[in-house]
């Protein structure tokens, strides 16, 4: 299946916040309640030890991304991670959202508040960068970009997709608005316009529905993301790229992970 690039509403500047907050609110609300990138903390945990990083720096975090379940996972498999410090950001920060988050692990997390773009962090943003659900954002060019940014600033980088081009995800994706009707109601912080959008004015769902279907069509597959590696002015990293089957089913999370090292390329 080819990769197509069509706009994703929730990317656009012209999307209200309050829409684009729903949304963010609601995918996070799901990746942490069925647990969608439990299957990567093992990889993600020998990642961050690897590159000998105690520092994250989530970008494109939307609605707090899936930290408030990994840093329990993390945890559970090694307590040294109860150190970890996690930094969530936004090119269009939740901070609701971010500041919910961070009053559940006040010591472990915190945000952002100003506008940070992927594909040129700040210096003062320093640590492991981790990207969830968000990499299919970026056209080959500025994904390119992304990757070099983390190289450039010498600091490891870890990219998780639970999306995919398989027909099996564009069919999960066309029943996602029954999904934003049955739990909206326990979305956190609770928001009155958050129900109004979803069930007076179904703005959100239709968007949710939309938006994952387009983010589908704009994963990359393994094969695309090893040859973008391959242009990456990248020497001394290492690279760790693949598919992590969840269960038995026939799709995944695709992942690329890179850090400074002197191990051979697993490329």
């Amino acid at each position: 299946m080819k990769r197509f690039h069509f706009i994703e509403i929730e990317d656009q500047t012209w999307c209200p916040k309050k829409i684009r907050d729903g949304v963010t609110d609601f995918l996070q609300y799901i990746v942490r309640a069925f647990h969608l990138y439990k299957a990567i903390a093992p990889r993600l945990r020998a990642a961050i030890n690897d590159a000998g990083q105690g520092r994250v720096v989530d970008l494109c975090s939307g609605g707090a991304g899936p930290w408030l379940s990994l840093l329990s996972d993390l945890k559970t498999q090694n307590s040294d991670f109860s150190d970890l410090k996690v930094t969530l950001s936004d090119l269009y920060p939740n901070n609701a959202a971010f500041n919910a988050a961070y009053c559940q692990y006040p010591q472990q997390l915190g945000f952002s508040e100003l506008p940070v773009d992927a594909t040129k962090v700040v210096a003062e943003l320093s640590g492991f960068r981790t990207l969830f659900s968000s990499f299919h954002h970026f056209k080959p060019d500025s994904a390119l970009a992304v990757l070099q940014s983390a190289v450039d600033a010498k600091t490891g980088i870890a990219i998780f997709e639970s999306t995919q081009r398989h027909p099996l995800m564009l069919l999960y994706m066309l029943i996602t608005p029954l999904l934003v009707w049955i739990n909206t109601p326990f979305i956190r912080p609770f928001r009155w316009d958050r129900l109004f959008w979803t069930y007076l004015i179904p703005i959100i769902p239709l968007i949710v529905m939309f938006d994952g279907v387009v983010s589908c069509l704009r994963t990359y597959t393994v094969e695309e993301l090893e040859e973008m590696v391959s242009r990456l002015d990248a020497p001394d990293y290492c690279w760790d790229i693949g598919l992590e089957p969840i269960g038995r089913m026939p799709v995944g999370v695709t992942y690329l992970i890179g850090y400074p090292g002197t191990n051979k390329n697993k490329v």
